[in-house]
């Protein structure tokens, strides 16, 4: 059942129409326990403190407890699905994403994350495939997006065919940090094989060629406002997520930190642009993080320092206790420069944001041909389109979409 937000929440400021700017921002796996943790090895309020206004919940179509590639979708599409699914339905059917959406609306877009390109979460705003294991097909469609920035890590899926793809459609590739800093134009930066360097691994002194989290933002701005149409940009602190499925607080925590830096970086950037609104929500909680002032089963004493001591213990640090390694069902903060929009339900961002509502791709007909591992649909008219290229092909059920 597609579950869209009322139009009568309108942007006050925008009267009625979408914003010129639009940012999304998710901290993955980040719960109002990892906040607290945060704030206690901060030692002050965070910035996102002062930009939290409501809840949302997070619950999948066939799962009370989601995980990052249904909520990403419904997030990004405006409908639940099951767990496992980037950016398609419960029937396996591609869905519009606000990403793509924005795109035809003459606006540049861009995907920032500390994941592998191709995780779940930033193939949910740019990708169609019915499992999020497929990720050289998500890196395929990626290119194929014309999205004027991509950047994270994930170099382990390109291929030199996918790298002269990427040379095809226009992109820099950039695989450090004096790279992306200095590249024009539409960029694509992979800068580790899989996920980017955990910044409690780098408090040990270890350099690092690869940018951070705030550096990507800054880039990712700098290509996309030159649009005069605007732009959409998702941004996601991936590692609270990964830090939580170990039970590793301090690497949660660091994660965590970083984030809220990007947090100001953004609000900030926001508040001198008026036509720009920022949507902060994590797309779940992972780990079921507790803090304690007693032991309980095991939990480990000073929060913040690991068994191997990259963290900062503090004066009356917690006693933790993670109660699973994965998902929770529990809602999540919402926070953002305009409290107006005030989605309840990860499947209501696009409408507030956008006035948007879940819509499926347009299917297409032919004759579908495999040539050397390729999938290709021969169109009436005698046109070729290629799957994943020229056209969304879902291999399960054998049908076609048009991007």
């Amino acid at each position: 059942m597609k579950c869209v937000l009322s139009l009568l929440l309108l942007i006050p400021f925008l009267a009625g129409a979408a914003p010129k700017n639009i940012i999304v921002m998710i901290p993955d796996g980040t719960g109002h326990a990892s906040l607290t943790a945060a704030r206690h090895v901060k030692g002050e309020p965070l910035t996102l403190d002062t930009a939290i206004y409501g809840v949302i919940e997070t619950r999948s179509a066939d799962n009370s407890v989601t995980d990052s590639a249904a909520a990403a979708t419904a997030m990004a599409c405006g409908e639940r699905t099951y767990n496992g699914a980037v950016g398609v339905n419960s029937k396996r059917i591609p869905l519009r994403s606000i990403s793509e959406w924005a795109k035809a609306e003459g606006k540049s877009v861009g995907i920032v994350t500390t994941d592998a390109i191709t995780g779940a979460t930033p193939g949910g705003f740019s990708a169609h495939v019915v499992s999020r294991s497929n990720a050289s097909e998500i890196l395929e469609q990626q290119i194929a997006s014309g999205f004027d920035v991509f950047l994270g890590g994930g170099a382990k899926t390109l291929t030199d065919p996918l790298k002269q793809f990427m040379r095809e459609k226009g992109y820099t590739l950039v695989t450090t940090k004096t790279e992306m800093q200095q590249a024009d134009g539409k960029i694509f930066g992979l800068f580790s094989p899989g996920i980017m360097t955990a910044k409690v691994t780098l408090r040990d002194g270890k350099g690092s060629t690869e940018p951070t989290l705030p550096e990507m933002a800054a880039k990712a701005l700098d290509v996309l406002t030159s649009n005069p149409n605007g732009f959409f940009l998702m941004i996601e602190g991936a590692q609270v997520d990964k830090g939580n499925h170990e039970s590793d607080l301090p690497w949660a925590t660091f994660e965590l930190l970083e984030f809220d830096t990007v947090v100001k970086q953004i609000l900030d950037w926001a508040s001198a642009h008026p036509d720009t609104i920022v949507l902060i929500a994590p797309d779940h909680e992972t780990g079921g993080l507790t803090l304690l002032n007693e032991p309980y089963e095991g939990a480990r004493q000073k929060a913040i320092c690991s068994v191997t001591d990259k963290g900062v213990g503090k004066p009356g640090d917690y006693f933790v206790h993670y109660s699973t390694t994965w998902h929770t069902g529990v809602d999540v903060f919402l926070a953002g420069n305009n409290p107006t929009c005030k989605p309840t339900r990860n499947c209501d961002m696009i409408g507030a944001l956008a006035e948007l509502s879940a819509e499926t791709l347009p299917e297409l007909q032919g004759k579908t041909i495999k040539e050397q591992g390729v999938y290709w649909l021969e169109t009436a008219d005698g046109k070729r389109l290629r799957a994943q290229r020229d056209a969304i092909f879902v291999k399960p059920t054998g049908k076609w979409y048009q991007r």
